[in-house]
């Protein structure tokens, strides 16, 4: 059977890449139709033109072995229902934890030794041994930090799930098609996740863990602390830790309160191993049978997935917004919400670029409207500035490889190419020098500065609010509501205020005076519903500044009302009632520039106000909710009301990046379906247009003094300092939502006290005090530094112009 394979595949000229399947016997019973698209789809189809019909069997039990192995292991390594609990006793000890770190940089040095001496050209079985050496590495690393990063290792072993089909994909499965292989890739991973599902329950209450089985109660938690004995014996670097002593009294020391904390992250992490493997399946089974719909037959098939891959990247966009502001009720959840949306952008980015060409793209574009301004888009300043910020220091590093890679090959005379680079890096130094390089640091600019504001005003907030707290405790509740009340109206119409802030500093304060009068429950109620008042309210006020602010027609141009996208929000944000792509939008968008945008369109505003609605139960009430809990008084449920307060803060920016989601598929649905009638010329943006014509020959001679190639040095040099310095800076911030004791701003949320020293997690009495010294205040300082060098290059290339435009 390989040998009529074979002959099939030299009698398409194809003998060279015939799969590893063939060869192996697998799919011969299959019949091999050529395809008689010319243009290839993916990039998988652009190197061959067979499939087969039918899922060769051996293809279907390699991808139902590498969704499962993974998911097993992860499940008898670091869960109850194997030895999770010895691995993670036996990590505990500091010096494994350096050893991790080791480790670490063993694989990272491991892997570019790999890419620099080609291993993938050797021989498949000398490939799986050195590829298989570089998981252990990984894994290994991951587990020695299983005690400072107990999900790292449980993560690392699961994503070999993917890994493991994307080597399938590219090997024994090359010529399957693509909605089978992603039908049978999800059809593995639920049944995994059934099968999981089952075991774990039989298991939790069957066995003979505890009096209750492994079944979430008091007595399983009890069990689970005294097994992590040596966890709790060296999470705390002075002395051992005894639970009883100094975990159970929540007025401890900050330190020994951030070990205990770190320790019951342990063993909850070894309780959840199995329903996060669970949810892990699930999630890919999701994906893939999504994916599944996709075959790329047509041209509508890739303008499908570019509209899934924009909803998606809104989404975790909008997701890790969210985590910012998540880190006012809980840093922890903060951040892992944050590494999993910038990761899950990282990976959307790669997954996108590999399945789809650039000439698909191109020819997409030529019969999908969509299709055209995701190309565009593409193809922008802005994405590839994304793509700069989010690699960074990684784009000189692989080109460092590169060169060394091209040196090695030289050397064994098997590069026909005598460069600097090898020849696919010589095509990827050829497409970033056609880059827009002063326009992409710009833009790199613009996106550090806005993160920053963010960051920096939620922090600022949260110090403010907390200070409110201190000085109306106390205070009759009449009064507390009625000052809650203009309070909140007033931080709503400052930008960078977030309105989770609003919603939980209302439920803290009132709900703390709540307690001593008429209740706890009926306080969050009271809290609940003035939130929603002083968010209408807001809503109002914010839709002033926007109609005001748009009688200037550059407000108007700057938001882009003639164009499509614009258009398209407008059409759908003009719908009466209820619609839901219209509450979409109202209720996913940031607050500010959501209702702003609104006044400089001149919406109706009752019906503003009706979409808005939904935002209570979407955001109002759960943040509430959290900001309740956090003052509420002990009554030996602290367990219980712990676990409600991480579910309402996790609720809340997963139903913001949800409606977010749903407002980009409609708005690209809506330019899709009518873009013929969004392009036409209006009357009423006659000015913007005439404006748009007056500066046309400014922005034609700011384009020509900001080309790349004819700059000078002394230009270059400025923006490329500056952004490096950006982007050295937010590194160094964003290690905030990493590390477990942050460098530059202080743990500090809204119910913490300013008055507090920093043992018990407060600023000493000194707001200031937020920024660490002394890398919080030299970071702020080459930050501001950056942003003067930009401030600097944009005013000497917008007196340049005005000197072109002279001459």
């Amino acid at each position: 059977s390989s040998h009529v394979w074979q002959t099939q595949c030299q009698s398409v000229g194809w003998s060279a890449h015939c799969p590893w399947s063939a060869q192996m016997g697998w799919g011969a019973k299959n019949k091999v139709v050529p395809e008689s698209a010319p243009v290839p789809t993916t990039s998988s189809s652009s190197r061959h033109s067979l499939r087969v019909e039918n899922l060769p069997v051996g293809d279907a039990i390699c991808i139902f072995t590498a969704c499962i192995v993974p998911t097993a292991a992860a499940v008898v390594a670091f869960s109850l229902m194997g030895f999770g609990l010895d691995v993670y006793n036996s990590v505990a000890a500091g010096k494994t934890d350096m050893l991790g770190n080791a480790g670490g940089c063993v694989c990272i040095l491991w892997l570019s030794t790999l890419f620099i001496f080609d291993a993938q050209k050797a021989h498949p079985l000398i490939k799986a041994i050195l590829y298989t050496l570089a998981l252990l590495f990984i894994v290994g690393s991951g587990v020695l930090k299983g005690v400072s990063y107990p999900w790292a290792s449980v993560l690392f072993v699961l994503a070999m799930c993917p890994a493991a089909l994307v080597v399938l994909r590219k090997s024994i499965s090359l010529n399957v098609s693509r909605d089978k292989f992603y039908r049978m890739v999800g059809m593995s991973s639920m049944a995994c996740a059934v099968l999981l599902l089952l075991v774990w329950l039989v298991w939790t209450f069957t066995t003979e863990y505890t009096s209750k089985g492994a079944r979430w109660a008091q007595v399983v938690k009890d069990k689970l602390i005294e097994d992590s004995g040596d966890v709790y014996a060296n999470v705390y670097k002075k002395r051992s830790l005894t639970y009883a002593t100094d975990c159970a009294d929540s007025s401890a020391d900050l330190e020994i309160s951030a070990a205990c904390s770190k320790a019951e992250t342990v063993w909850f992490v070894i309780w959840m191993v199995p329903f996060a493997s669970v949810l892990f399946n699930l999630v890919v089974a999701a994906f893939c049978a999504i994916e599944s719909r996709f075959s790329f037959s047509q041209g509508r098939d890739v303008t499908g997935l570019l509209q899934q891959f924009v909803c998606l990247l809104v989404f975790l966009i909008m997701g890790m917004y969210c985590s910012v502001y998540a880190s006012g009720a809980s840093v922890k959840l903060a951040s892992a919400f944050m590494a999993f949306f910038a990761g899950s952008v990282f990976a959307l980015i790669i997954y996108v670029n590999h399945e789809i060409r650039p000439e698909v793209l191109q020819r997409a574009a030529e019969e999908s409207t969509i299709a055209k301004y995701m190309l565009k888009a593409w193809k922008s300043d802005w994405i590839r500035a994304i793509g700069v910020g989010l690699l960074n220091v990684l784009i000189p590093f692989m080109l460092l490889l590169d060169v060394l890679r091209q040196r090695v090959r030289l050397l064994k005379g098997s590069s026909i190419e005598s460069g600097m680079f090898t020849d696919g890096g010589q095509v990827f130094v050829r497409q970033i020098n056609a880059w827009n390089w002063n326009g992409i640091l710009t833009k790199v600019h613009l996106i550090g500065e806005l993160a920053f504001t963010l960051n920096l005003g939620g922090k600022l907030t949260f110090v403010l609010f907390a200070w409110l707290g201190e000085v109306l405790e106390g205070t009759d509740l009449v009064l507390v509501v009625v000052l809650v009340y203009f309070v909140g109206c007033g931080m709503f119409l400052l930008p960078p205020v977030p309105g989770s802030a609003v919603y939980m500093f209302a439920g803290i304060v009132i709900g703390a005076q709540a307690q001593t009068s008429v209740g706890f429950w009926p306080g969050v109620v009271i809290a609940s519903f003035l939130g929603l008042f002083a968010k209408l309210c807001a809503c109002v006020g914010q839709y002033g500044i926007g109609y005001f602010a748009g009688k200037s027609v550059s407000v108007q141009k700057t938001i882009g009302v003639d164009t499509v996208p614009t258009r398209a929000i407008e059409k759908i944000l003009r719908k009466s009632g209820m619609n839901i792509g219209k509450v979409a939008i109202l209720v996913g968008g940031p607050d500010w520039p959501t209702s702003v945008t609104c006044g400089i369109l001149v919406l109706n505003i009752p019906q503003m106000l009706l979409g808005t609605l939904p935002v209570f139960i979407a955001s109002i009430a759960p943040q509430t909710l959290v900001g309740a809990l956090l003052t509420k008084q002990s009554d030996g449920n602290e367990t219980l009301w712990g676990a409600i307060k991480t579910a309402s803060t996790g609720l809340a920016a997963v139903s913001q990046a949800a409606a977010s989601l749903i407002a980009a598929y409609t708005i690209t649905q809506t330019i899709e379906r009518d873009h013929v009638e969004l392009a036409k010329e209006r009357p009423e943006h006659a000015a913007v247009a005439e404006l748009t014509a007056r500066q046309a020959e400014f922005v034609k001679a700011l384009q020509e003094v900001s080309a790349w190639e004819p700059m000078i040095f002394r230009r270059k040099a400025v923006i490329v300092v500056s952004a490096a310095l950006q982007l050295f800076t937010f590194f160094i911030f964003a290690t905030d939502f990493v590390l477990m004791e942050p460098m530059c701003f202080r743990k500090f949320t809204v119910q913490d006290r300013i008055g507090a020293s920093f043992a018990d997690g407060g600023l000493n009495g000194n707001v200031l005090e937020i920024v660490r010294r002394p890398v919080g205040v030299a970071n702020l300082g080459l930050f501001a530094f950056a942003v003067f060098l930009h401030i600097v290059h944009s005013k000497d290339l917008s007196r340049a112009a005005r000197q072109l435009l002279q001459q």
